[in-house]
């Protein structure tokens, strides 16, 4: 009779310890889910003045690579909205990036959070021969002066097709010598 007492008592501690280990293991997973680890990290450095969409251009070939500035990458937008680098890999996380009019003397004045709207990411394949494929990857924010606030950031609809092919024609033109 002990014995089987005793059988129980250890079964019931042995499904506890079972039901705590899965309690521990989902708490982990969760806390991990949740992690902030991940962040985006950049800087863009905007012309004074520019309002539009603005888009970041990765694994272009003979492009320089990223800067660093402390633990971000900067990113130096050309007067046409874009800039592009031989860095292969975006960040994706939490975006934890910064805005910064930039004039002509190089001084910097932040743009607000609400002045800015995040409008994705996307990406081309081309194949321009026997074994040579372009890969790019871009991201795009759009800026705005004048119409500040949370419409603006929620009014959104992504990227425009006809402004990025635009910007895709010169980048395949200056990169890589090809016009279409």
């Amino acid at each position: 009779m002990e014995n089987q007492i005793a059988s129980k008592r250890n079964r019931g501690r042995s499904e506890l310890r079972i039901k705590y280990g899965i309690l521990s293991i989902v708490f982990l997973i969760l806390i991990g889910c949740s992690s902030t680890s991940s962040v985006t990290n950049d800087i863009y450095l905007i012309p004074k003045g520019y309002e539009g969409n603005v888009y970041v251009f990765y694994n272009v070939k003979d492009a320089p690579s990223l800067t660093k500035e402390g633990g971000y990458d900067v990113y130096v937008i050309n007067d046409m909205g874009y800039f592009v680098t031989s860095s292969p890999e975006m960040d994706y996380g939490r975006v934890t990036d910064k805005y910064y009019y930039v004039d002509k003397n190089g001084q910097r004045s932040p743009i607000q959070n609400d002045c800015v709207r995040g409008m994705g990411t996307g990406g081309l394949e081309k194949d321009i021969g026997t074994s040579n494929k372009i890969e790019i990857k871009y991201t795009g924010i759009e800026v705005t002066n004048n119409r500040c606030g949370q419409s603006f950031m929620d009014g959104g609809n992504g990227m425009y097709p006809q402004d990025i092919d635009t910007v895709l024609k010169e980048i395949l033109k200056v990169q890589y010598g090809l016009d279409q």
